[in-house]
Formats: structure tokens, sequence, C-alpha cells
């Protein structure tokens, strides 16, 4: 069952009000159609119609309804929410959040050695320094502080003392199977007469 919205009765002051305001060709067209809203249901239009006939969408015309009968019109040129969003996270989650994406897995007892975004953002909604967000979003903030996800570069190492000479060694030797391949594709192709 619907129920029903009655705009109440407006005073001396806001009828003097509105009139003007409806006069009034300096207000953004958003402004107007909520006074004129307003003028329709004071003409006794059902909220539907008038909101037809200002030109809004009847689910805000209830809204701007409800908030004339609060506040009468001391809201309607106002700024919905003029702070914008409350932010997400607080200075110190953000710097929290940075802290642990520089910081080693292994200095914090992980078994991994790289941090992947999955893993950074898992760790840390464990530990209750970031809200329920997403991978993407955790990707999003890093990056706006400087930060990125890099591939993981791995390098082999060996036990074997004589490594640093082995692999030194093996360079020349191909080095020099290279040089040796070169020359003889340049003989091999030329042309004889």
């Amino acid at each position: 069952m619907r129920r029903a919205v009655r705009l109440r009765s407006l005073t001396s002051a806001e009828g003097r009000l509105l009139r003007a305001k409806l006069k009034d060709l300096s207000l953004s067209a958003r402004i107007h159609q909520r006074y004129r809203l307003i003028a329709e249901l004071r003409a006794g239009r059902p909220v539907l119609e008038a909101a037809e006939r200002s030109g809004c969408h009847f689910t805000a015309a209830y809204g701007w309804v409800h908030r004339f009968n609060e506040s009468g019109f001391s809201t309607f040129e106002l700024a919905p929410n003029p702070n914008g969003r409350p932010p997400i996270l607080e200075t110190s989650q953000l710097r929290e959040l940075v802290e642990v994406a520089l910081s080693s897995p292994a200095e914090r007892g992980l078994p991994f050695s790289v941090w992947s975004v999955a893993k950074l953002a898992e760790y840390c909604r464990k530990r209750k320094l970031l809200p329920p967000i997403s991978d993407e979003w955790v990707r999003r903030v890093l990056r706006r502080e400087g930060l990125s996800a890099q591939r993981i570069r791995t390098w082999k190492t060996s036990s074997d003392p004589a490594f640093d000479r082995k692999k030194n060694g093996s360079r020349r030797s191909t080095a020099a199977a290279q040089r040796a391949r070169r020359s003889s594709a340049s003989t091999s192709g030329a042309r004889t007469n």
C-alpha cells in the first residue's frame, strides 16, 4: 500500500518567497524545478502529476516534498553534499597500507617473498587496516601513491662455489660461437662470378 505524501501548508513568508523564486530567471533549471514542484503541489495536484508538470522524476519529487516539510525552502538551493563523500580510508590507514606494501612479506612472517595486490589486500583486511574494498581499488590507491605492482623477476642462484666463473665462462664461449656464425653467414651467401 502506497503512503500518501502531503505538502504542509506554507507560511505567508514562504508563499512570498515561492512567488519570487518562480519569477527569478537567474536560478538554475534544477533549482527552479524544485520551486515549481512545490507550486504545483500547493495548487492541489497529486505528487505524480506535479512531478510530471515540473519535469522531475516522481521519486525526486517525493524527496523534495519531504525535505520541504522538514526544513522549508532553507535547503532548496544548497548542494546536497557540499563536502563530497567522506573518505573511505583515513590518512593513517593509507600510510599503513603503503608501509605494508613497501615491506617484505618475509619480515611479516609470510611464506612468500613478493606482494601481489591480492595478497597485500587480503593481509591488510585480515588485520583491519582496510575496509572491505576490492583488490582493484587497492591497486588504484597504490598507483595514486606512486607504487605499482611489478611483474615478479627471479634470479637463479647456485650453491656451487665456481658458479660465477662458470657462468661468465659460458658467455665468452657463446659470444665466440655467435661471431663465428656471423662471419660464415656473410661469406656463404656471396655470389661468385
